[in-house]
C-alpha cells in the first residue's frame, strides 16, 4: 500500500514538471511572436556569418604545390649524305633499331624514311639518351616534326603561309631573254619558263634582234615580307623580229591546274609539234635544195635541218606518236621515224645511241628518244631532223604546224574577258621600267 501511493505521488510530480515547462515554452513562443523580429522579412533578421574552416592539409594556399621539372633536351643535328638513311641519324641513340622500325610503320612515315642528299634532322635526346622529337626543316615554308609523348609517336606537317604579290617588267632585248630577264630582276627559273612558254611560236635564232621588247606580268613570293622566290607567269609579251611581230601568253588554269598558255584570241601557244626537238648549240645545216654534201661530194637536196650539239646531248619526240621504225640507215646512221596522227612524220638521224623507247611504242611530245652523235654520213656530232606530211617534207623552222586544244567551248567568254584585262595591263608598261601592278581580280 505504500509503495503503491510512493508510486502515484511521483508520476504528480512528473505531470506537474512537464506542464510547467510546456507553459514556459509556450510563453516564449508568444513573446517572440509578438517581438518586432517577428514581423521583419526573413531576409532582414538573418545574419550570414562566413566560417574560416582550417584549410586541408594539401590546399594551404601559403603552400606551393611542387610542379613536375621540365625535361632539359639535348639537340643534335645529322645531314643526310650519300646512302644514308634515317637509321644512319638514329645511330648512337638508345633502342635506334626499335625506333627505325617504329618510324617507318607510322602513318606518314615517308616524311622521315625518303630522305635526301642534304636532308638535315634535328634530333633531341634526354640525360637518358631517349629520343623526344625530330624536326625536318625541308623548305622555307614547309617543315616535318616527329614527337614523343607517353610513348605514342606521331608526324605532323606544318606549312607557313606564303604572301603573293603580282608584279610586272618590262625590259628591251639587247643581247639575250635571260639578261634582258635577270636587269628587271626576274629569276632564272622565271626566265627558263618564259622561253619555254614562247618557244613553240618563236624560233630565238632566226628572229631575236637588238630592240626586241619583253613584258611579264607574274608572281612574287614573300614570307614574313622576304622576298624568296619568283612564282607563276601570268600574261608576257614578246615582241621579236625587224617587222616587230607581237606574241602574247596568257595562262589559263581549269581547277587550280595548268590547261596552257593561250594567245589573246584564245588559241594555245604549244603545238601539236616541237619546232626544235633538241637544246642545240647552233644550226649547221638548213633545209635547202641542191646542197653540196661535205661527205658524198655531191650536190642533193638537204631535206631537213642539221642541229649541231656535243655527243650525248637528249633528244625529244617532237610531238605525240608512235616509233614507226628504230634502227640503222646507211645515211641516217641510227635514226628514229614517229609516226603522228596518220598523216605526220618526224625523223630523227644520227644518233650515238636510242633511249628507252623501242619500235612500235607510243611516246610523248618531249620524251627522250635517243642522243646526238655522229654515226652514218656525218662529219661532226649533230641531229638531223625532218618534218614530212603525207610523205612530202617540210622545212621544219618553217612549217606551219598544228596547234594543241584551244580553250574548252564552255570557258572561253570567261577567258576572252579576263585576256582583255591582261591586254591592257601589258599595254599600259613601258621598256626598261620594273612596277609592280595592282592584283587583278
Amino acid at each position: 500500500m505504500h509503495s503503491i501511493i510512493s508510486r502515484n505521488l511521483n508520476l504528480k510530480k512528473q505531470t506537474s514538471l512537464l506542464c510547467f515547462n510546456t507553459i514556459v515554452i509556450l510563453s516564449s513562443l508568444l513573446l517572440l511572436l509578438s517581438s518586432p523580429l517577428a514581423k521583419a522579412k526573413p531576409e532582414d533578421s538573418l545574419e550570414r556569418h562566413a566560417l574560416d574552416l582550417p584549410p586541408l592539409a594539401n590546399q594551404n594556399p601559403d603552400i606551393t604545390q611542387p610542379s613536375k621539372a621540365p625535361l632539359e633536351l639535348q639537340r643534335r643535328e645529322f645531314t643526310i649524305g650519300r646512302n644514308q638513311s634515317l637509321s644512319h641519324a638514329l645511330s648512337g641513340i638508345d633502342k635506334a633499331p626499335q625506333l627505325t622500325y617504329q618510324i617507318s610503320r607510322l602513318e606518314n612515315a615517308q616524311h622521315f624514311t625518303r630522305l635526301n642528299i642534304g636532308d638535315t634532322l634535328v634530333l633531341w635526346t634526354d640525360q637518358d639518351n631517349q629520343l623526344h622529337k625530330i624536326d625536318l626543316q625541308k623548305t622555307k615554308t614547309l617543315s616535318h616534326h616527329l614527337t614523343i609523348e607517353d610513348d605514342q609517336m606521331t608526324i605532323s606537317t606544318h606549312t607557313r603561309p606564303i604572301e603573293k604579290r603580282i608584279s610586272q617588267v618590262s625590259a628591251t632585248i639587247d643581247n639575250s631573254i635571260y639578261l634582258a630577264g635577270r636587269g628587271v630582276g626576274l629569276s632564272s627559273n622565271l626566265i627558263m619558263n618564259l622561253t619555254d612558254i614562247f618557244s613553240w611560236e618563236v624560233d630565238y635564232s632566226r628572229e631575236l634582234r637588238a630592240g626586241n621588247e619583253l613584258k611579264v606580268i607574274y608572281e612574287r613570293h614573300y614570307l614574313d615580307n622576304e622576298y624568296i622566290g619568283d612564282g607563276k607567269i601570268i600574261a608576257a609579251e614578246l615582241v621579236v623580229g625587224n617587222r616587230q611581230r607581237q606574241v602574247r601568253a596568257i595562262r589559263f588554269e581549269q581547277n587550280g591546274e595548268l590547261i596552257g598558255y593561250f594567245d589573246e584570241k584564245g588559241d594555245n601557244l604549244r603545238k601539236a609539234f616541237m619546232r626544235n626537238p633538241i637544246n642545240y648549240t647552233r644550226i649547221s645545216s638548213r633545209f635547202q635544195t641542191g646542197r653540196y654534201h661535205p661527205v658524198l661530194q655531191e650536190i642533193r637536196d638537204h631535206k631537213g635541218v642539221d642541229y649541231a650539239a656535243p655527243t650525248g646531248t637528249p633528244i625529244y619526240a617532237a610531238g605525240d606518236g608512235t616509233i614507226k621504225f628504230r634502227g640503222w640507215g646507211n645515211g641516217y646512221g641510227n635514226y628514229i621515224i614517229i609516226q603522228h596522227a596518220g598523216r605526220y612524220e618526224t625523223v630523227y638521224g644520227h644518233m650515238s645511241r636510242f633511249g628507252k623507247f623501242r619500235q612500235g611504242q607510243t611516246v610523248k611530245q618531249g620524251e627522250v628518244i635517243g642522243y646526238v652523235g655522229m654515226t652514218g654520213l656525218a662529219t661532226g656530232p649533230h641531229l638531223h631532223y625532218e618534218f614530212r606530211i603525207d610523205g612530202v617534207h617540210h622545212d621544219p623552222l618553217t612549217v606551219k604546224f598544228p596547234s594543241a586544244e584551244p580553250i574548252p567551248k564552255q570557258h572561253r567568254q570567261a577567258f576572252l574577258d579576263y585576256a582583255a584585262l591582261m591586254q591592257s595591263q601589258l599595254e599600259r608598261s613601258q621598256p626598261n621600267t620594273t612596277k609592280l601592278a595592282m592584283k587583278f581580280e
